[in-house]
């Protein structure tokens, strides 16, 4: 099978969510690609980045992260608008008090993975509804691009119609790739508290994220989340055939929209 990883110079844990098996076929590769923080790009890695067709991130960091952190060689892209730039932050507190990476109770994870949901709430519904209307990639990603990335990609996975295990299989693939990332960030001032990781308590939780997707499940699923925080019918519509790689469908709705 190839590989949904992406090499990208700077990054560990950048992959796209194409190749996931969906009814009918697999999820589209090039429209949304996760990973980790892009402080870690090198200049190399911000030219590959955009050469994959990323002009639009959404950085889910919380603004104490990227105030001692920054957007590494992005930032005068961002500053150009070059690419868009949206700032959805999903922990809603000081990343150093987050129980994730710290808690390895199933149950309170996946609270905390609802929580982030929570959080982002309209903002982050915007901002992925802006992807279905959009020919660029999106590149979502927080530090590690492992958790608050892993509800993100949740999300969308389940909007293109992939099964619970395919999710956390999805999730569960980080696993081999985030002790770099990790031992990158704990030698930064905004991840001090990563510099001696409960490395255990780091691994993503594949139970937590089944609780998280039959918490989603109860709540109508991840296209009555998208309606419940402000995206249109057809928006949702969109973004899904986009996801799945439903080009014909997309462009009759995007020549009647235009």
């Amino acid at each position: 099978m190839t590989t949904r990883w992406i090499a990208i110079e700077g990054l560990h844990n950048a992959r796209d969510l194409g190749g996931v098996p969906v009814r009918d076929g697999v999820t589209a590769r090039g429209v949304v690609l996760r990973g980790e923080t892009v402080v870690h790009l090198t200049l190399e890695g911000g030219h590959q980045l955009r050469a994959l067709g990323v002009r639009h991130v959404l950085d889910l960091r919380e603004p104490d992260e990227r105030a001692l952190d920054g957007d590494g060689v992005l930032a005068q892209a961002y500053q150009r608008n070059d690419v868009l730039h949206e700032q959805v932050p999903l922990a809603g507190s000081d990343i150093a008090a987050d129980p994730v990476g710290r808690d390895r109770d199933v149950l309170r994870l996946s609270d905390r993975y609802s929580e982030y949901l929570d959080n982002g709430s309209f903002r982050l519904a915007d901002a992925l509804a802006r992807t279905a209307w959009s020919t660029s990639a999106l590149y979502v990603h927080c530090a590690v691009g492992k958790d608050r990335t892993g509800v993100v990609s949740a999300l969308l996975l389940k909007l293109a119609g992939a099964d619970d295990e395919q999710v956390v299989a999805d999730h569960m693939l980080t696993v081999d790739r985030m002790r770099p990332v990790i031992e990158q960030l704990g030698r930064r001032p905004a991840y001090a508290h990563l510099a001696e990781p409960d490395w255990d308590a780091q691994v993503p939780s594949a139970d937590a994220m089944r609780l998280f997707l039959d918490r989603l499940r109860a709540r109508g699923g991840a296209r009555h989340w998208l309606l419940d925080h402000g995206a249109d019918s057809e928006t949702v519509s969109l973004l899904a055939a986009r996801l799945r790689g439903e080009d014909a469908l997309r462009a009759s709705r995007l020549e009647r929209a235009g």
